[in-house]
């Protein structure tokens, strides 16, 4: 990777969802946090690319499509975000010195388990799909138009190569590897780990906001102690801990660790205050686990079912389920896409 390369994978991955995450607060009058921008900003990015890229999948249309009507739309948000200037203060130390002492210690650990992930990656079988099919998309730009075990053109899609046609992540990858010059490969395993350990990193901060509050020693602790339960956490290749310690480019392992704590923030955001845009904010999350895996459909709609069905009752409005279960819809749609494909 050369220094030019670096500079574009750090604008690419961190600098423009971050930007892209103020456009989108501005836009739906968000109050405002450094960790939420890019969290949001993310979504926004992901939730956009399901949105566009499954239609023209199906339609077997050029991946050079999906990477402009991509570009356009984070130009967009970019451009909003970048022309109203009004951003969030970074993340403060704490007002004592023992608060200090505890950032400091935290932040020592957040560095050695950024380190632990980025130097301990991990490849397996799952490379030989997920990956094949972003350097090809990448190299023929042809989206799942090709037989990642064979190398030969795919007439129908069937078996496991359906789900890629409604989730389809390794899009996302390629997409990055275009803008950046980077292979697919290298973003995959490499750079987009440190990304999305970075918006989990703001999810953790965030959720520990909720339960403490200004509290700052005690989230320092619960960002401590989330650390050491994925660090201990892997006593089986199948775990969440595993995955995400272990090959957090995949899916599902996004989904886990990211996707799932995201959900459950969204969900206590509209239990506790109830505003119109953490709905909208959470039907982008949700289209964006559909991305990740079609595991995300599944677990998507059970999240909205459940959650719905449970709000409508504690805040005895029938107004809120049919919200969340009106999100609902686009897993609909994309399971039966699947089913008609398969």
């Amino acid at each position: 990777m050369s220094i030019i390369n670096i500079t574009l994978a750090v604008l690419v991955l961190w600098i423009v969802p971050y930007l892209a995450g103020n456009g989108l607060c501005e836009a739906l009058k968000i109050e405002k946090t450094v960790p939420k921008l890019y969290l949001l900003g993310l979504v926004a990015i992901w939730a956009f690319c399901q949105l566009i890229t499954v239609p023209l999948v199906v339609m077997k249309m050029s991946f050079l499509v999906v990477v402009v009507l991509l570009s356009a739309w984070i130009l967009l948000l970019c451009g909003y975000g970048f022309y109203c200037r009004r951003f969030p203060a970074f993340i403060r130390g704490g007002k004592s010195p023992e608060q200090n002492v505890m950032a400091v210690f935290t932040a020592v650990l957040v560095i050695a388990f950024f380190l632990t992930i980025l130097l301990g990656q991990h490849t397996n079988a799952d490379d030989s799909r997920f990956v094949v099919n972003a350097v090809d998309i990448a190299r023929t730009n042809r989206m799942f138009l090709t037989d990642p075990n064979t190398g030969n053109e795919i007439a129908r899609w069937w078996g496991e190569l359906s789900k890629d046609v409604t989730a389809p992540w390794a899009v996302y990858f390629a997409y990055c590897g275009k803008l950046t010059g980077l292979s697919p490969t290298v973003i995959a395993h490499t750079v987009l780990p440190m990304a999305l350990l970075t918006a989990i990193f703001g999810v953790w901060w965030m959720l520990s906001g909720e339960l403490f509050r200004k509290d700052f020693f005690h989230r320092c602790v619960f960002l401590i102690v989330m650390m050491l339960l994925h660090l201990y956490g892997c006593f089986s290749v199948y775990s969440a801990e595993t995955f995400m310690m272990t090959r957090l480019w995949q899916g599902k392992a996004v989904i886990a660790g990211l996707g799932v704590p995201a959900m459950i923030l969204l969900c206590m955001w509209i239990y506790r205050y109830n505003k119109r845009h953490d709905y909208i904010c959470l039907l982008l999350l949700d289209l964006s686990l559909c991305l990740m895996s079609g595991m995300g459909v599944i677990i998507g709609a059970l999240f909205l079912g459940c959650f719905g069905f449970l709000y409508g009752i504690f805040k005895k409005s029938w107004k809120t389920t049919l919200y969340f279960w009106a999100m609902i819809l686009p897993n609909a749609v994309y399971y039966l896409v699947y089913a008609l494909i398969k």
